[in-house]
């Protein structure tokens, strides 16, 4: 059997106008891929104003690069559904992969919308790549361990949980910086599916995604009654009710 996993650059989380829509196709029982697609759409991309107020503007050169050595192409977003619809013929494919399915789900409905154009994804299923890491990665001893290690928590403090994180934990390798570029995404989120798949999942589950990753932090504090100090620790959770404060220590 064979499966894809997309991956799409966006300029912007409300009107996401695609401008790169990339893909690999793996081989589930080698593990190969054995097809991948580079795609820059050429409506963002010769539109300079707003492929400027994409957050991964600064990849720019390496897009043009690729175009150069003929590791990527640029074509109309309507010529590349016909090609992702193709593909998705050619390889029997069933089951579309994407980490953060939702969103990618979402810039492709969106972007055949304002083109005019069918969308190749209603034929097949979709499922989120997150949903596996969540199920077999994030949430063991061993990967809070790796991001209590290596420093990996959220601007809030909890644990990451994103494709790049779970990729560095996989390949035991922190140095890894994700591309954000759908052609190399789509390459370490398959990877991250294949993983998860050898660890006992099945090919075509949904499962649930676990966004936070909750880390119990320490907060210290101190407890005086008449400005004496009777007790000086940490809490990792605080309640007050009724004006009474409840400190849960570990």
């Amino acid at each position: 059997m064979n499966v894809l996993v997309l991956d799409t650059e966006t300029t912007s989380l409300d009107k996401p106008f695609c401008y790169d829509c990339s893909w690999v196709i793996m081989n589930t029982e080698s593990g190969e891929l054995i097809d991948l697609s580079a795609n820059v759409i050429e409506q963002v991309w010769h539109n300079l104003p707003l492929f400027e107020s994409s957050y991964y503007k600064e990849k720019r050169p390496k897009y043009i690069t690729m175009m150069r050595n003929h590791s990527a192409c640029m074509d109309k977003w309507g010529y590349v559904m016909k090609k992702l619809a193709r593909v998705i013929r050619q390889y029997n494919i069933t089951d579309v992969y994407a980490y953060n399915s939702d969103f990618d789900d979402k810039v492709i409905a969106f972007n055949c919308d304002w083109y005019k154009c069918n969308n190749p994804l209603e034929t097949v299923a979709i499922h989120d790549i997150w949903g596996y890491a969540s199920a077999y990665v994030t949430g063991t001893e061993a990967y809070k361990a790796f991001c209590e290690t290596h420093s990996r928590f959220t601007d809030t403090g909890n644990y990451k949980g994103s494709a790049e994180v779970v990729y560095q934990y996989l390949t035991n390798n922190p140095d890894f910086i994700e591309e954000h570029m759908g052609l190399f995404d789509s390459e370490i989120e398959a990877q991250i599916l294949l993983a998860c798949v050898q660890m006992g999942a099945y090919w075509g589950e949904d499962l649930k995604v676990n966004k936070i990753l909750p880390r119990m932090q320490e907060t210290p504090f101190t407890v005086k009654v008449n400005g004496k100090e009777l007790y000086q620790g940490k809490y990792v959770k605080k309640y007050v009710r009724n004006g009474t404060y409840s400190f849960t220590t570990l």
